[in-house]
Order: C-alpha cells, then structure tokens, then sequence
C-alpha cells in the first residue's frame, strides 16, 4: 500500500511538472500553429526572473513568482515584435517560425551565460519541510508545486472558455482570415498570445527548477519532454496535453520503482510509440488543415 501510495505521488508530481512544462507549448500551437522552438528559453528566463527579484533585489520568496511571469512575458514580447508579427500569416510561416524561434533560443542561452554565468543557483522559490502521512512524507514544496500547476492550467482554461480574448483566439486558430474580415485585429490577438504564453511558460520555469537548479541550459530537457507530450496529447490540445504528461508520468514512474531509474525514460518513449501508431494524430489531435 505504501509503495502504491508512493508511486501515485510521484507520478502526480512528475504530471504536475510535465503538464506545466508543455501547457504554453500547446497554447502557442493551438492558437497561431506556431511550434515555438524557444519555449526551453522561455522556462530559463522565467527562473532566471525569480532568481533576480528575490535574489539580487532581496524580495521575499513568493515574489519570485512575479519574476517569473515578468520574464516570460518579456519573453513573449520579443518573440512577437522581433520575429512573429513579420512572418504570421505569410508563406512557409509553420517552418520559418521554427527556424526562427531555433535562433532566438541559442541567442537567448549565449546572452545568459556571457551575462549572468553559466553557474547554477537555487531557486528562491523554495518551502522547507513536509508532511507526513501514515509513514509517507510529501514535502510542502511538492504541494506547492502541484497547487502552482493545478492553479495555472484552471486560470488558462478560464481564460481561453470563458474571456472575449479566448473567444478570439478561438478564432483566429481555427481560421485567421475569417477571423480578420470579421473585425478581430489578428496582430494584437497574436500579440496577446504571446504575453500569455509567456506569462505561463516563466511561471512553469520557476515551479519546474524548484526541483532543480537554475542554470542557462535549463529548459532544454524540458522543452524535449513538452515536445513529446503535446505530440501524444494532439499539437494545440491542452487537455490532451495535460492527459498525455499525467499517463505518461504515470508510465514512467511505473517503470522506474519495478526495473530502475535508467529505464523510465526509454519506457516513456515505448509508450510514446505505441501511443502514436494507435492514434497517430494523439490523444485528443485532430488532423492538420490547412490555414489561410
């Protein structure tokens, strides 16, 4: 029983921690079908964001999660004025934004290891201690990070359901030329896109390096296991990403109390291949068409 109990905790942490790391990404697809390469950047800076207010500028610890926001939503703005708002809707915008958001992810890394250093720190954003129950123990900083995830996911889905932005970027995802001859300005729709994305991927940074540290290259495995999790999910899906990192967290942990640690990861990418000949479009994918 206990080892069941542990296994469900840490698949429920590991999901949070997926579903947060991939929840922006398939925001970005599903709104503009933009796969946004710089997304690992985005997670760096948002940590980074934290550690500067809390760390440098000495505010209490709960702010670095205002840091976080703030960095990803810089994030956001540049990616919009520097490279989306000249290539949105114009040919080959699928594959040049990918080219594009490749580029501003190293130029991004380079200016943060030539600036700050490419030494680790602790993330601020950090509860000691823990919970014990029936002799199991859950950290308050596991229960943060959970509640943190759990809290953003909800506020995101308000916002794209229930918000006359959501109802505008539901537009403009599923056709931007009717959406634009019917009054929706698509530039500042995209731009609201982006700092929202922004605002999510910085918030996921800081919850995610809570784990680990803070360092340049630290959104890049992230990034890789976001890839993977709104594929499975269906690209643009985000219950279908929230579904595929919890199943896929589930797996992996699976495997990693019965056969050891080394074999989670290859058992996630076997369940990722399995998943995808089954239903190659993902979980809650629909299949491609075309955009105007």
């Amino acid at each position: 029983m206990i080892v069941l109990r542990d296994i469900l905790l840490s698949a429920l942490t590991l999901g949070a921690l997926y579903a947060a790391s991939s929840v922006a990404l398939s925001l970005i697809w599903g709104s503009i079908g933009m796969l946004n390469l710089a997304h690992g950047a985005y997670l760096a800076v948002g940590a980074y964001g934290s550690l500067i207010l809390v760390n440098w500028l000495g505010f209490p610890w709960w702010a670095g999660i205002i840091g976080g926001v703030v960095g990803g939503m810089l994030m956001g703005l540049a990616t919009h004025f520097l490279l989306v708002r000249w290539v949105f809707a114009k040919p080959n915008f699928e594959i040049n934004i990918i080219i594009l958001t490749m580029a501003l992810s190293t130029i991004v890394i380079d200016l943060i290891n030539n600036l700050i250093g490419p030494t680790s720190a602790r993330q601020p954003f950090n509860i000691d201690g823990r919970i014990d129950i029936g002799g199991s123990g859950i950290a308050y900083q596991t229960l943060l990070i959970i509640g943190g995830c759990a809290i953003m996911i909800f506020g995101l889905q308000l916002v794209i359901r229930k918000t006359k932005l959501g109802r505008a970027i539901r537009a403009v995802s599923q056709e931007p030329t009717a959406a634009r001859l019917n009054g929706i300005p698509l530039q500042v729709v995209v731009l609201k896109v982006m700092l929202l994305a922004g605002a999510v991927a910085g918030i996921s940074g800081v919850l995610l390096t809570a784990f680990t540290t803070v360092y340049p290259t630290v959104g890049l495995d992230p990034l890789l296991k976001a890839l993977i999790i709104c594929v499975v999910g269906g690209l643009g899906s985000i219950p279908g990403a929230l579904s595929a990192a919890f199943l896929l967290a589930f797996v992996e942990v699976l495997v990693q109390y019965g056969f050891g640690t080394k074999w989670g990861f290859p058992a996630l990418l076997i369940a990722v291949v399995i998943v995808l000949i089954v239903r190659p479009d993902g979980l809650f994918g629909q299949r491609v068409q075309a955009r105007n």
